[in-house]
């Protein structure tokens, strides 16, 4: 399986950034307990942790990731919480994982299982290392749900080559809409299942809040450029086309963007 974004240190950074902006509307839903044990599966270059740790003060945050050089990134990004035992990093598989049975408080999943044909075996290694009444959250793409007015060809053309070579990869662009039968296959007990909407439309009156905005879409809507560039699925110029569409949208008032991810809670019984 090949991963549609790249391992540039552009790319390891817009993933720091990118967690950062969106921490506001993925995490008022989620609640961990200071002190807890947590398990991040697919932890890339530690972005997500850095969230987790000001957010919940947990004792430990544990993360695992199959590629090698996100894990040296992220030992490069918390080295501080690696050396005092707060943060512990290893290479492994969300199916394969390298500890003991009901040893995690919690665990937790961002934009992961978009790159993977079934999550279904993850999820059931996370309950095994679950202690009982253990939560996990996941939070996952629903690329369909896509809104952009006024209408941008360019934006939308691209996006469906994006989703098409996700599929082609693998992968799931639509995988949020699965989490819940998954989570039931898995035989995890659900508690919550919401949308988890990312919105800009005339609410959001601040133009430099507005071009950061879309300025954090645009870089994640062409972190696939190069890949879909290196199969000949979009023109050379689509990228440039996407970029002045972006401009236009920052500069329009009645422009609206709407992105809603899907986030589930799910209990070992």
């Amino acid at each position: 399986m090949s991963y549609i974004h790249s391992y540039s240190n552009t790319e390891r950074q817009r993933l720091v950034e990118q967690a950062d902006f969106l921490e506001k509307y993925l995490y008022p839903t989620i609640s961990f307990g200071p002190g807890d044990t947590l398990l991040e599966v697919g932890c890339g270059v530690g972005a997500q942790i850095r969230c987790m740790l000001r957010r919940f003060k947990p004792a430990m945050i544990t993360g695992v990731d199959r590629e090698t050089s996100q894990v040296e990134q992220a030992l490069a990004n918390l080295p501080d919480e690696v050396q005092t035992g707060t943060v512990e990093l290893y290479i492994a598989t969300g199916d394969l994982l390298p500890f003991n049975d009901n040893t995690f408080d919690g665990a937790y999943i961002f934009f992961v299982f978009e790159h993977l044909s079934d999550p279904v075996p993850v999820i059931r290694e996370i309950k095994r290392v679950l202690k009982p009444g253990g939560k996990f959250y996941c939070t996952e793409v629903v690329n369909q749900a896509l809104y952009v007015y006024p209408r941008s060809p360019a934006i939308n053309d691209y996006w469906a080559a994006f989703n098409r070579l996700q599929s082609e990869l693998g992968g799931n662009p639509d995988i949020g809409l699965h989490l819940a039968s998954a989570c039931v296959d898995a035989e995890m007990t659900i508690r919550s299942f919401i949308p988890v909407p990312v919105m800009m439309d005339k609410r959001m009156t601040d133009s430099g809040e507005r071009k950061h905005f879309l300025h954090m879409w645009e870089r994640c809507l062409l972190s696939g450029a190069s890949s879909l560039l290196e199969r000949g699925m979009i023109a050379p110029d689509t990228p440039e086309k996407v970029s002045d569409e972006f401009e236009k949208l920052s500069v329009n008032p009645e422009s609206i963007f709407q992105y809603d991810a899907r986030q589930i809670l799910a209990v070992k019984e």
